[in-house]
């Protein structure tokens, strides 16, 4: 087990698979494999056309939810079979799920169901309408929220990553004019993120409310790691407190960058992406302090 007091961190949904961080962690394909053994008689269609060699994931968004689901859930089972065992956990947005079956509050399968419950639901909610997220940076929250304003309905901050770097959920159509106020303001990149659910917002309040019903029969025990809240930065631990944060975060703004520096107050030195990419690693550098950002094929974390 490494001296220095760690985190693991596991990142939202995704579609770039292109690093393949695990493909240079010793054990990762075996772990892997033996959850996706468990998977399809939890998921429909199991992961349909998903080959390493290719490296190509579903098109369909609950399905590719599922992939990087249990791509994060073997990351960190890795890295513990080779002891190394965080202090911390921490779920950037929809990564909530795999930082709960990291610290032992919920199973493999609970996972998936989850996953599996909050898609539909939030499905259902939306209905026809079509919404979407868009990540931008080079504004601060002010330049954003005054943007925001002159849509109806307006768009929301749906997570900070960074002071002048943010993620914005909103219906599709304000979110294209809002997208192009961005670049008209100065921003440095303004990208679509490509989901049809604008995740971490008021829109979907009602659904958050439909899924803590749904999971009220859902076994959640009491972390065996400590999770730290992106949307307040509490320290959870019940399995009270982790059902609760999992409806939280369906429809409340997340703070990525306050969750970093509690992590850094709380004498984290090493931050752990345990997922198929490399984003959490890249939005690092606007974090201030002393640490170490590390992914899955960084040998320096085993």
């Amino acid at each position: 087990m490494p001296e220095t007091q760690s985190a693991f961190i596991f990142p939202a949904f995704t579609r770039d698979y292109r690093d393949h961080p695990g493909d240079n962690l010793p054990g990762f394909e075996q772990q892997f494999n033996l959850l996706l053994k468990a998977a399809p008689q939890l998921t429909a269609p199991p992961f349909p056309g998903f080959r390493f060699a290719e490296m190509t994931a579903p098109h369909e968004e609950l399905p590719n939810q599922y992939l990087t689901y249990l791509y994060s859930c073997a990351a960190s089972r890795t890295l513990r079979t080779r002891h190394f065992t965080p202090a911390f956990s921490a779920g950037y947005s929809m990564g909530i799920y795999a930082a709960l079956f990291d610290a032992g509050a919920i199973s493999f399968e609970t996972g998936l169901e989850l996953i599996r419950l909050a898609y539909e639901t939030v499905s259902g909610e939306l209905k026809n309408r079509q919404f979407g997220m868009a990540t931008v940076i080079g504004l601060d929250r002010k330049d954003i929220e005054q943007l925001t304003l002159q849509r109806k309905p307006a768009p929301e901050i749906a997570n900070r990553n960074a002071t002048h770097s943010f993620v914005v959920s909103g219906q599709y159509d304000q979110l294209v004019l809002f997208m192009e106020d961005a670049r008209n303001e100065g921003a440095l990149h303004v990208r679509d993120l490509g989901v049809s659910i604008p995740w971490h917002s008021g829109f979907l309040t009602g659904a958050a409310h439909e899924f803590a019903r749904k999971i009220s029969h859902l076994d959640f025990l009491a972390a065996q790691t400590p999770v730290i809240s992106l949307i307040d930065q509490d320290i959870l631990k019940s399995g009270a407190s982790l059902r609760r944060e999992v409806s939280r975060n369906l429809f409340l703004s997340l703070d990525w960058l306050s969750t970093a520096e509690k992590l850094l107050e709380l004498n984290t030195e090493l931050f752990v992406e345990c997922g198929p990419s490399k984003g959490l690693v890249k939005n690092a550098k606007f974090i201030e302090g002393t640490y170490r950002f590390a992914s899955l094929d960084n040998p320096g974390i085993i």
